[in-house]
């Protein structure tokens, strides 16, 4: 649906007017409170020996009763939404009072003005009795200044901030990789002690074996963690076809393995070999 600039401006100022009159009832029903209380003090004086004062107590009451319906229902609305139980639970008591009074009037009015007839047998004809109105009409002002008061009142408690529970201290754990760290340390202190150590030639020859197949492992073990889609058998007969004399673009004819296998194994395994172990 277009939307007209007009129209919109209109429906603000409407709405203004409202919250307008919504907020200077308040004056008016305090003043018809005091009015009501003075003319009980003083015996009928100011009201019911007054008639321009009683004229002035009605339109002022009705003015700040009846402009305040259109506000009631808004402001259940948002009490509704802004989850206020308690004002939500007022204004919708207070919306249903205001608008069942009005109702009632209206159709006093209308029967009296269809029919031509006076006011008091006009009365007649409606269902509810005079004085159960009045008592919901005096029930009504007392709640809206009640309601605007609380209007300035925070009813919900704030919600407290969630305790959040205490981080349990890091346990110690012993994985894969700390094992081979500490596999590939013995191994050189190990290997660093034989080195130092006078040993005649037959010694020698075993130690040097011996070194020689500690390093190759610790190296296999790395390029196992290194990577990790090509399993140690695989690496370990890559390896040794390398080191017998094969060319890497052989290995995978020499292995019978295909040539998609090259880009993701011989490949990588010899760059990280060659990488760690220079060649001898």
């Amino acid at each position: 649906m277009k939307k007209f600039t007009t129209i919109e401006k209109l429906d603000t100022a409407i709405l203004y007017m409202l919250e307008l009159a919504s907020s200077l009832s308040i004056v008016l029903l305090a003043f018809g409170l005091i009015a009501s209380m003075a003319n009980v003090l003083t015996k009928g004086s100011v009201l019911s020996d007054n008639v321009f004062m009683q004229r002035v107590w009605a339109w002022t009451q009705c003015i700040a009763i009846d402009a305040s319906v259109a506000g009631t229902i808004l402001r259940t609305f948002q009490a509704y939404k802004e989850g206020q139980r308690v004002k939500a639970a007022l204004y919708t008591f207070l919306s249903a009072l205001l608008l069942f009074t009005a109702a009632i009037v209206s159709n006093i009015e209308a029967v009296q003005q269809t029919l031509n007839i006076t006011l008091e047998a006009a009365y007649i004809r409606v269902f509810v009795p005079v004085e159960l109105l009045i008592w919901i009409r005096s029930v009504a002002i007392v709640l809206l200044i009640v309601a605007h008061a609380l209007r300035h009142v925070q009813v919900t408690q704030p919600e407290a901030p969630a305790v959040q529970p205490a981080q349990p201290a890091p346990q110690f754990e012993i994985t894969p990789e700390l094992v081979d760290m500490l596999r590939a340390l013995i191994a050189e202190v190990t290997v660093t002690q034989v080195q130092q150590e006078p040993l005649q030639l037959p010694v020698t020859t075993t130690a040097t074996a011996t070194e020689d197949g500690v390093r190759e492992e610790i190296h296999i073990e790395r390029l196992v963690t290194l990577l990790p889609h090509v399993t140690q058998e695989e690496i370990q007969t890559v390896i040794e076809a390398y080191r017998s004399g094969i060319a890497r673009r052989n290995i995978c004819g020499h292995l019978k393995w295909g040539t998609s296998k090259y880009t993701s194994i011989v490949k990588p395994v010899l760059d990280a070999y060659e990488g760690r172990v220079p060649n001898e």
